[in-house]
């Protein structure tokens, strides 16, 4: 490779947007939005020295400097990502082409046995098509790399050729994100986190989904130690790196459950506890302008979440309440909680309140007359609002930093 080429060699990231191409008439507004996600990204894991633009259906992020590892792992946690490749970012021209094809392949620890080359020309006026690009540079690899077997179905190795107007990108490797809509793009939701599994994935599922979240945990001092709040300050760390910045709002909720223990039927206590903090989160989420509630039921796994008890806690609930994993078996929730660095988390043992008061015999197919005398006959409203106004409330940064932020 001669000097000039080495010089004209740039580092770059092309990203490739998920859903945004259904988006029509719109679609403007969710590149927007997406683009604002991933400069964060950058700046926050990178540094100021690199550049992000719009290039056709994809985002191109050069720098002079690298890419650490830290970036592309930070792009994983980027919702409205379909896929993207560290590339050789180099002029229109042909002869530029292999040289970075060659050096990439040199700079790897080790190569696989097969490979094929793949070239997408969406500069239509390039004086050569695609199948004479991947020929052409397919012929070399082999001439230089004899280690290399070519391979055009199920190769180990592909080597990507993106030729547009302004730049051509040539790659290697390529990395798949997370999906969905971009961050922000779908609305607010006020998400209950709890010490288990299946919180923290029905969060991860609605930021694929593009919702900006805010956390509530309602702590039951004193009935539990100060290991359960440290426990949901992990996790909240570890899911506000999907979002630009979040806020959680840890809830002092063991008065309230003591009394509510005092007033109600033994059977109900447990599915009792559930609708006050429903209507609690409800509370938070009118004062921050939240849109709806998540929470990680799933259907029949415990007897809070029967078909029965969920349609008398949504019967008194006055916010629509996301549900995303009411159709998963368990096996599937730990396998995303592995998958997104959950697990290690949520693992770790802690005291529940909610154990600690739950009856022998839980209810499962609830009276709708006593639910209904019992709403019309207690008002908790004073209690939520002042257990909410004691909030203690912590910022969460794109990068899991937490800072208090409690007057």
């Amino acid at each position: 490779m001669t000097e000039d080429n080495k010089k004209e060699l740039n580092e770059g990231i092309v990203v490739n947007i998920d859903e945004i191409w259904l988006k029509g008439k719109n679609k403007n507004v969710y590149f927007k939005a997406l683009i604002k996600h991933v400069r964060e990204t950058f700046w926050h894991y990178h540094g100021p020295d690199f550049s992000c633009n719009k290039e056709g259906n994809r985002i191109l992020v050069t720098t002079r400097g690298v890419f650490s590892e830290r970036v592309y792992e930070a792009l994983k946690r980027v919702a409205g990502i379909h896929s993207f490749f560290y590339a050789k970012v180099v002029g229109v021209d042909d002869s530029s082409i292999y040289p970075a094809v060659k050096e990439l392949l040199s700079i790897k620890e080790s190569l696989p046995s097969t490979f094929k080359v793949k070239t997408v020309r969406s500069f239509k006026r390039f004086p050569k098509d695609s199948q004479e690009i991947s020929r052409e540079v397919g012929g070399k690899v082999l001439n230089d790399f004899p280690g290399l077997k070519a391979k055009m179905v199920d190769p180990e190795l592909s080597i990507q050729i993106n030729i547009t107007e302004q730049n051509i990108f040539v790659s290697v490797d390529k990395h798949f994100g997370m999906g969905g809509q971009p961050y922000g793009t779908t609305g607010h939701l006020v998400t209950l986190l709890s010490g288990g599994f299946d919180s923290p994935v029905a969060s991860y599922l609605m930021a694929k989904r593009g919702c900006h979240q805010t956390f509530v945990f309602f702590y039951a001092y004193p009935f539990v130690g100060d290991e359960v709040k440290e426990k949901i300050l992990n996790i909240a760390s570890a899911l506000g790196k999907f979002q630009r910045e979040t806020n959680l709002y840890v809830v002092p909720f063991g008065d309230v459950q003591k009394k509510i223990s005092q007033t109600c039927r033994n059977e109900y206590r447990t599915l009792l506890f559930r609708k006050y903090m429903m209507e609690c989160s409800a509370l938070l989420a009118k004062k921050i302008n939240g849109a709806a509630l998540c929470t990680g039921d799933s259907l029949a796994q415990v007897s809070s979440q029967t078909m029965g008890n969920i349609s008398v806690i949504d019967s008194t609930c006055d916010m629509s309440i996301f549900r995303p994993l009411l159709g998963f078996n368990k096996s599937e929730t730990l396998s995303i909680a592995k998958n997104i660095n959950i697990y290690r988390l949520s693992e770790v043992p802690h005291d529940d309140a909610c154990s600690l008061f739950a009856p022998k015999f839980p209810i499962i197919r609830p009276d709708p007359k006593y639910w209904s005398d019992f709403d019309r006959e207690n008002s908790f409203r004073e209690d939520l609002e002042e257990c909410l106004n004691k909030a203690e409330v912590y910022k969460i940064s794109i990068l899991g930093e937490i800072e208090s932020v409690t007057d």
